[in-house]
Parts: C-alpha cells; structure tokens; sequence
C-alpha cells in the first residue's frame, strides 16, 4: 500500500511539472504575437509631431469669419439695354385690277416668295380690246377738234359779215356764234379725257407696283379672267420691314431720348444694324411694356415674323459702378465690409449687363462681399479674402 502511494505521488509530481512548461509555451507565443502587433501600429515620429501640432494650434475667433470681397471704382459706363423681338411689315396689300380681262402673261418672279423692283412687270392683261379703245378715243379727239375749228371758222365769217353791216355795233354772241364755238371747245375736252382714260387702261392691262417687294400669295394664271377689283396677290413693300422690340418702361427711361439710338440684332448667324425709328405713345394692355420699332440697314436675308436678340446701345453714365453679379443679395443689396465689420446696404441698381450690373456710385467700405455668407447679420466680425 505504501509503494502504490508512493507511485500514485510520483505520476501527480510528473503531472504538475509538465503544465507550466505547455502554459509557458503558450504565454510566450501569445506575447510575441502582442508585441509584433503592437510594434506594426506604433505611430511614426512624423505622426507623433503632427499631432502635438494639431492639439497646439490656435483656435480661430468663433465670431469672424472668412469672406470674398471685391473693391469697387467710380467711373463712366455704357448702358446697354438688351431684349428679343421680331421682324413685322408695316406695309402689306392686297393686289386687285382695276380693269377686267384675260391673263395672257404672268412674271417667273410674281410666285409666292418671289422678290419684284419698283416698275418691274408683274402680269399682263389682254390688251388688244384697250388699244382699240385708245384708238377709238383718239378719233373721237381728233373729230372735235375738227368740228371746233369748222365752228370757229363760221363764227369768224360771221363776225366780218355783221360788222360790214353794222360798222358801229358790237357783234352779238349769238351773230358771232359763240355757244357753237363753246361747245366744239367742250366735245374737245371731253373726247381728250376719253383718249386719256383708254390710254390709262391700256397702261393698266402691264400691272407694276412702284415700289419693290416680296410676293406674301399670288393667284394669278395664264388664261384666267380677272374682274375688276377682283383679288390676284398680296405683297408687301421691303421699305416697310421693320423690327419690333418690346421694352420696360425702366429700360425705356434708361435709353431717353430712345429715338436714333443704335442697335445690333442678331439672328444667329445672321447680324444686323438697325436705328430706333419710333416708340408706341403707350404701354400694351396686356404686357405693361412700350414698343420700339427699329428702322432696318438691310432687309434683304430676313422676313417677316423671324425672331432676333437685340442690343441696344444707351448713354454713357458718370459716377457708375460695375457690381458683379455675385455680389447682388435679396432685394437688390449687397453686403460690403466696413472696418471688418459686415454692412448691408442698397444701392440704386440702374442696369443689368452681360458682364455685371450698373448701379450708381456708393461708399462700398473695404469691400463688396461675392456670394452668400451665412448667418449674415449687421456688425458681423469677418476677415476678407480678395475676390
């Protein structure tokens, strides 16, 4: 019993010995795996530096602000007014005859869309008919003149025959012939304004217009009857092109006096220069806007309805300046930075360019603010930045 206890104390012996060496084991590996974990996430003297900086640094005044302006000059600038319109004829007819008969020729150029000159032949009427009528009339004239001067002639013999018989009296009008030799004058007269007239329709039988043109409708054919008054065409006078341009009234105070002011209209790729012919004496009903009509350089590549942007040169204006756009806030104010210090302010806006707006000179302190700062208020403390 005693050897067996004493080899039962023997194998706990071995036992309690063997656990620390495996356990040792385990701490070891356990802690050299700390180590090189550790040892890969330690921070580098760079990063320890940077750090220390950070924690360091100044703060910046919670009650300022960093903020773009921009500094203003007085001086002259040209307003220019800019808008849309369109192209409108002030002068279109309709074409009727004032004669009747048959079409018996019509002109290439008398075609819808077609362009005429002043006196240029547009269509031909049958003139057969009035050229007979012309030299009806021319006999009828010349057979007048003929029965006045045989009245004349009888009126004369008259007047000798009466004063050999009565030397001492005047010859009465009626010895003298004189309502006969009225009469031939007046069959005269009356057969002239009849050769005239058929010469007149003679005329008419080549319609022309006096001025040139562009054709709007034609419904004239060869071999068509047309009755006098009786509808062929519409055209209109290129002279009477002109652009029409809506305007505010503030932009219209802008231009005064708006008449002979210059204009540019630009189509696309087409560009014109136009004058300020007239201004429409009131404002539209429906717009409460003036209207500008535009005298035309050229008419000879546009028409009638095209649409165009305008730029209408105005005056230039002393003690001006240039804000930019980025600097207008509501209500058309700005902010300007007065001893670092925000104030806001609103100048008299006068015109919007491409390039900015023009506004009447002001005190703009240190500074005109661009863009939008927030929580913006009176006496802010701000640092400027150049715009």
């Amino acid at each position: 019993m005693n050897d067996s206890n004493a080899r039962g104390k023997g194998v706990n012996r071995m036992k309690f010995n063997r656990l620390p060496i495996g356990a040792i084991q385990v701490t070891a590996i356990t802690a050299i795996a700390i180590i090189a974990f550790y040892s890969a996430r330690a921070p580098s003297e760079e990063e320890i530096l940077r750090s220390s900086s950070i924690e360091t640094a100044p703060q910046k005044n919670s009650e300022s602000i960093f903020v773009s302006a921009v500094a203003l000059k007085s001086q002259e600038h040209t307003v220019e007014v800019r808008g849309t319109g369109s192209v409108v004829v002030r002068n279109s007819i309709d074409l009727v005859l004032q004669l009747s008969g048959r079409v018996v020729w019509v002109s290439e150029t008398f075609r819808k869309g077609g362009s005429f000159d002043a006196g240029q032949s547009l269509l031909q009427i049958d003139p057969r008919d009035f050229e007979l009528a012309v030299a009806q009339a021319e006999a009828d004239r010349l057979a007048a003149e003929s029965n006045y001067q045989l009245a004349k002639a009888e009126s004369e013999a008259a007047i000798s025959n009466y004063a050999i018989l009565h030397p001492e009296k005047d010859v009465p009008p009626l010895v003298a012939k004189t309502p006969q030799l009225e009469q031939a004058k007046a069959q005269i007269a009356s057969a002239l304004a009849r050769e005239q007239i058929a010469q007149l329709d003679l005329m008419r039988t080549d319609f022309s217009l006096p001025f040139a043109g562009r054709v709007i409708d034609s419904q004239a054919e060869v071999g068509q009857f047309l009755n006098q008054g009786q509808k062929f065409g519409q055209v209109f006078d290129v002279a009477s092109v002109e652009a029409l341009v809506p305007i505010s009234p503030r932009d219209l105070a802008i231009l005064e006096p708006a008449i002979g002011r210059r204009a540019t209209l630009n189509f696309g790729e087409l560009e014109l220069q136009a004058t300020i012919a007239r201004v429409s004496p009131n404002l539209d009903e429906r717009t409460r806007f003036a209207q500008l009509y535009l005298a035309l350089e050229n008419v000879t590549d546009i028409y009638p309805g095209s649409f165009f942007n305008v730029v209408i040169e105005g005056p230039r204006l002393e003690n001006t300046m240039l804000l930019p756009e980025a600097a207008e806030q509501i209500n058309e104010s700005v902010w300007i930075v007065s001893d670092n210090k925000l104030k806001l302010l609103q100048p008299k806006f006068i015109n919007r360019q491409t390039f900015g707006i023009i506004v009447e000179s002001f005190d703009s302190g240190d500074g005109v603010i661009l863009g939008t700062v927030p929580g913006a208020k009176e006496g802010m403390i701000v640092t400027t930045e150049p715009g």
